[in-house]
Formats: C-alpha cells, sequence, structure tokens
C-alpha cells in the first residue's frame, strides 16, 4: 500500500494529524501531488488551521485547478474573516463549476452580509 492510501485511510478514520503526515510522505515520492496537498489542506481545515491549509490549496492549484480546490480556499477565507478573497475563490469555484449550488448560497451570504452593514 502506498502513503496516500495509507493517508486516505488515516483521513476517513479521522485521524487527521496522521493523515497529514502520510500525506507529506507521499509528497516527498511524488504521489498524487495535487490531491496529496489538497488532502493535506482539508486535514487542516478539519483540524482548524485555515492559514495552513490556504498554504497548502495554493500549492495544489499550482498543480491543478480544481473548483472544489477554489471552493476550500474561499471557505479558509471565510473562516479568517476575509470576505473579499472568499468571494474572489468562490466565483473561480462557481465559474469551473457552474452547476456548484454550494458556491451561488455562499457568494449570496457573503453578499447578503455586506448589504446588511452598509
Amino acid at each position: 500500500m502506498n502513503y496516500f492510501q495509507q493517508a486516505n485511510d488515516l483521513y476517513n478514520a479521522k485521524e487527521y494529524k496522521k493523515a497529514i503526515s502520510m500525506y507529506e510522505k507521499a509528497l516527498e515520492l511524488n504521489e498524487h501531488e495535487a490531491s496529496s496537498l489538497y488532502n493535506t489542506a482539508v486535514c487542516h481545515i478539519k483540524l482548524k488551521n485555515f492559514t495552513e491549509a490556504i498554504n497548502k490549496l495554493v500549492s495544489a492549484l499550482r498543480q491543478r485547478e480544481d473548483s472544489k480546490y477554489f471552493f476550500n480556499l474561499a471557505y479558509c477565507h471565510v473562516m479568517l474573516n476575509d470576505n473579499q478573497k472568499a468571494l474572489i475563490y468562490f466565483n473561480k469555484a462557481w465559474a469551473l463549476n457552474p452547476d456548484d449550488n454550494d458556491c451561488e448560497k455562499a457568494i449570496g451570504l457573503i453578499l447578503k452580509n455586506y448589504i446588511h452593514k452598509a
């Protein structure tokens, strides 16, 4: 079994710190680079380490542009109260996947908050 699969198994068992360690080993061996970076980011999100998740997501996006990568990047920015960046990344995610209703809802909520503050 490779490190990437071991990391996925640990993630599924909600062993996020151990999963991160295995994804990092997978990255050292260039196993599924974009997916390993993305999955590491998701583990950091589960652990509420949003800044570290952002770093991993940006690295993953250098490898592959994917709507779910942008969506999670936007989510991290929301959690860090940076709604301007969140809007940018939710819009990028939505542009890549126009059928993603969650992007539409998230954008709507952020804009609604802007209107109420004005």
